[in-house]
């Protein structure tokens, strides 16, 4: 059994590089994984050599950045799977340093699109 098996984790950034490769070793280990970037053919090239190897994959493509996509993963992510265990950020841009409570949306970079 893996390290994180049962349980079920959000990657972003998962299209190329860190991203990419942190997702399928939370898969090897048993997590189901959501994997979020803007590049959907990179991200279903993705699910799929997930799932060739014998993982549980998501892909969910679009923008972290912008407030409505992160709240959307996260609710698409419950309602498939009913719980998330984890959230692996690599996605974004680096903004304002300081603690994650007292920062503001502006300043973890994050657009708010209004509708």
């Amino acid at each position: 059994m893996g390290a994180l098996e049962n349980k079920v984790a959000i990657v972003t950034g998962a299209s190329a590089g860190i991203g990419r490769a942190t997702a399928r070793l939370f898969a090897k280990e048993g997590a189901t994984v959501v994997v979020a970037a803007r590049r959907e053919a990179e991200l279903d090239a993705l699910v799929d050599a997930i799932k060739e190897e014998g993982g549980q994959a998501l892909a969910v493509a679009g923008d972290v950045g912008d407030e409505y996509f992160a709240r959307k993963l996260v609710d698409e992510t419950l309602a498939r799977f009913g719980q998330l265990d984890a959230a692996f950020n690599h996605a974004g841009i680096l903004g304002a340093m300081g603690p994650v409570p007292e920062m503001s949306l502006t300043d973890c970079g994050v657009s708010i699109n209004r509708v």
